[in-house]
């Protein structure tokens, strides 16, 4: 079981998440020929990452990896077993792709002097995201119930992510305010399960930043030749 892609994008952070709340380990890694590549569209027609090969099956689309590695993988389940639990989790998981990734992938594309009234719109939707997770979320350091579930392995990336961007902009640290958010991220990060994979991450995206900053030194300093 292979898994295409980096840590420092959230939906493959997602993905190395739940395969750590499994338990488990998935062989992660960069597809050599790059995601555009004819071999790599031949299995993944969309071009992006991240990507599932187990054996025959190859599979695109970072929700769908996460719930086939709940079904495949040993260990604890990550979804509930009634339909009610079942579908607050994909709520969660729908709620921070529809309106906290969106806004959060603007942001982390303009630069600090680009359009002051788009970066504000985009700015007030991702508060509109956080506002929604807050009423959603579980009051206990669990996004739903009183264990992980794909819904803990798909937030943490995304709302990391989404913090750090609204950090760029100048936006306030977007889990003051909010306490059940709050308790879910202490949660989150101190998880024996979560911890080390965290870690992986957040070096994944440190040194993803590192080197977006230098090539965009480099760039200004090569167009004030």
């Amino acid at each position: 079981m292979k898994l295409y892609g980096s840590l420092a994008s959230p939906f493959v952070a997602r993905c190395w998440l739940a395969a750590a709340a499994k338990g488990s380990n998935v062989d992660l890694e960069l597809y050599e020929d790059g995601i555009k590549s004819d071999s790599y569209l031949a299995m993944n027609p969309m071009g992006k990452m991240p990507l599932l090969v187990d054996g025959d099956v190859a599979l695109p689309e970072s929700t769908v990896i996460c719930e086939y590695l709940d079904e495949t993988l040993p260990g604890p389940a990550l979804m509930p077993s009634d339909p009610g639990g079942k579908a607050k989790v994909r709520l969660l998981t729908h709620i921070a792709d529809l309106y906290l990734s969106g806004p959060s992938s603007q942001l982390s594309r303009a630069a600090p002097d680009d359009d002051a009234e788009q970066i504000a719109a985009a700015v007030a939707a991702a508060d509109a995201g956080f506002t929604y997770l807050e009423h959603f979320i579980g009051g206990n350091g669990r996004a739903y119930g009183d264990s992980l579930t794909l819904a803990d392995c798909t937030l943490q990336p995304s709302v990391n992510f989404a913090v750090l961007v609204l950090a760029k902009h100048g936006a306030k640290d977007k889990l003051d305010g909010h306490p059940k958010l709050s308790r879910w991220w202490k949660g989150c990060v101190e998880n024996p399960s979560l911890k080390d994979a965290i870690g992986q991450i957040d070096e994944a995206v440190l040194a993803f930043r590192k080197r977006r900053a230098e090539e965009a030194a480099k760039k200004a300093a090569t167009e004030a030749k």
